[in-house]
């Protein structure tokens, strides 16, 4: 008996079906607890997943004076803190946007100093900017030689 290609085909497709749904459709097993195959999984300690776990600030809590860089990602901005290397995603508006209206005018790196307030939203924190300056980088004078008034050869 032969079959032509059209058949060939649909026999291929139903088992293909069949494969994918049975993988699909049907949870796998749990492990037996003595199944030499069996991968066990890792134990985390409540100190690892504190470390893991990011701070969060609670909703109302606020921030005055705090050294931040900004960067824009997609149409959302980010803030992140320098001394604690945290990230915050901004909520937009009026200082924000001015904000990054400064920056698109010098995209280097500028420093801010913001005071703000965190909300909460689905276990995230986000950051409404109150007010927002910028940090000018300071560099020192140059160093001048010093020549002593009493240079006599």
């Amino acid at each position: 008996m032969s079959f032509n290609l059209r058949q060939k085909f649909v026999v291929l497709f139903i088992i293909s079906v069949f494969i994918f749904c049975n993988s699909v459709v049907w949870p796998q097993r749990e492990p037996m607890p003595n199944d030499p195959n069996a991968v066990e999984k890792p134990i985390v300690t409540e100190q690892e997943q504190k470390k893991v776990m990011k701070k969060r600030n609670r909703e109302g809590t606020t921030i005055q004076g705090k050294k931040v860089f900004f960067r824009q990602t997609g149409n959302r901005t980010t803030m992140y803190t320098e001394s604690d290397n945290e990230r915050f995603v901004c909520l937009e508006n009026l200082n924000l946007e001015r904000i990054l209206k400064a920056i698109d005018e010098k995209p280097s790196r500028t420093n801010w100093k913001i005071d703000g307030e965190f909300t909460e939203f689905r276990g995230e924190n986000y950051i409404l900017i109150r007010r927002a300056v910028i940090v000018l980088e300071t560099t020192p004078p140059p160093t001048v030689p010093t020549t002593s008034a009493n240079n006599t050869p």
